[in-house]
């Protein structure tokens, strides 16, 4: 079972990092084949996950933001898209806030991806989806909440913009319209609080988001009813590669269309 396999490897991370301390976790290694610096708690993640992996047997490729793309055997697929932290800021900070963030994938592409998990960290709660079964958090079932109006809601959003002024003022409109604006640190959590309804919508229009930032939390939210769109308003969709980079909007469909709406004011 796929769950399984994913349910193991965050496991073997929490342990590895259990024990770092945030000013060991934040120590830099080296630049990782995502682009950002890989730290210490990143690394001891990652290498625990491959550990795994490779004492499980698991026969296929996993690819994760700090080594690229490892292979395990000949095969190509299944395809394991690992973030080993999101949130890794958060986390070398003391702020209790960030994930593992894992998906397995059959083909090359977001849709393609049918099995997926997401542990939030430290509290160990673990939000999880099969393709076709449902969403679950801790093992019960979740459904994202089956109307927003815009003007009573709380969206989690990034406003790490890295200096941009037009990519600020985009959503600005936006952050005027709702009630509440959160700026939490961990793409993947926040994708599966829209899940839940913990937020009603998730918004990032920076186009920065990597396909192991969201792989998972993009098959939890669907299965849990939401939608997750591009800034056209279509279906998400992209190749699960480390160059790829992305914008969305996800939740409930017409409040992401709403809020597309006004992302895209001019």
């Amino acid at each position: 079972m796929p769950l399984k396999l994913l349910e193991g490897l965050c496991k073997a991370e929490i342990g590895a990092i259990s024990s770092l301390t945030p000013q060991q976790s934040r120590t830099v290694i080296r630049q990782g084949a995502g682009g950002d610096l890989t730290k210490m708690i990143d690394l001891v993640a990652e290498q625990a996950a491959v550990a795994y992996l490779e004492a499980s047997g698991f026969k296929g490729t996993l690819l994760s933001e700090e080594l690229g793309e490892k292979r395990f055997g000949s095969s190509d697929y299944p395809l394991l898209v690992l973030d080993p932290v999101d949130g890794t800021t958060n986390a070398t900070r003391g702020i209790s806030f960030y994930s593992i963030s894992v998906a397995e994938s059959g083909g090359p592409k977001l849709s393609d991806v049918y099995a997926a998990m997401v542990v939030e960290l430290p509290s160990g709660r673990a939000f999880a989806s099969e393709r076709g079964k449902g969403a679950t958090l801790d093992g019960i079932p979740i459904k994202v909440k089956e109307s927003v109006n815009l003007k009573d809601a709380l969206i989690g959003v990034d406003l790490n913009v890295m200096g941009s002024r037009e990519k600020l003022m985009e959503i600005v409109p936006l952050c005027l319209r709702v009630k509440h604006v959160r700026n939490m640190g961990s793409a993947a959590i926040e994708l599966c609080y829209a899940a839940n309804g913990a937020l009603d919508l998730y918004i990032d229009n920076r186009r920065l988001l990597r396909v192991t930032d969201i792989a998972a939390a993009c098959l939890i939210l669907r299965e849990a009813g939401g939608s997750v769109m591009d800034l056209s308003g279509g279906d998400l969709d992209c190749r699960l590669d480390l160059k790829e980079r992305v914008s969305l909007v996800a939740g409930p469909k017409q409040a992401c269309l709403d809020s597309i709406a006004l992302l895209c004011k001019k």
